[in-house]
């Protein structure tokens, strides 16, 4: 499946897949699986739009404290409609903010990040997690 890694924040693309492994079907799912379950029933505006899941945060000193999020509707990135992981990726590559921001529903949680420590952070994550490629879109980009 898709995925980016961002300074440990693991996104994909919403699927049926993604659902079965998350048990959406199951007598008693999170709220956060449950909306999934909804938004994947909501038809898109354009055909190349996705569904952006945060699936989990692999830990690091610099994302402290947001290693408990997972199965997130990623909604805007720096207040900015989020469309697909290719439009999340371009994004990233023309911010030039000092802070990033990503705001998720439901719930309306926001992970802040220093934009000056992605690429490190991101670098670290993956290779203490054996991930040869922190994106995994149209064009790969290698952690090492």
């Amino acid at each position: 499946p898709p995925y980016m890694v961002v300074a440990g924040l693991v996104f994909t693309t919403l699927s049926i897949p993604y659902l079965y492994a998350s048990n959406a079907w199951e007598e008693y799912v999170s709220e956060s699986v449950s909306y999934l379950l909804t938004e994947s029933d909501k038809p898109l505006e354009r055909e190349s739009d996705q569904v952006i899941v945060l699936a989990q945060v692999l830990a690091h000193p610099k994302n402290l404290g947001y290693d408990k999020y997972g199965n997130l509707h990623l909604k805007k990135f720096n207040d900015q409609d989020v469309r697909s992981l290719q439009h999340l990726q371009t994004l990233l590559d023309q911010c030039q903010e000092e802070f990033i921001s990503f705001e998720f529903a439901p719930g309306g949680h926001y992970v802040v990040l220093e934009r000056a420590t992605l690429q490190e952070v991101t670098k670290d994550v993956c290779n203490e997690h054996f991930i040869s490629n922190e994106s995994v879109l149209t064009n790969n980009k290698s952690c090492s």
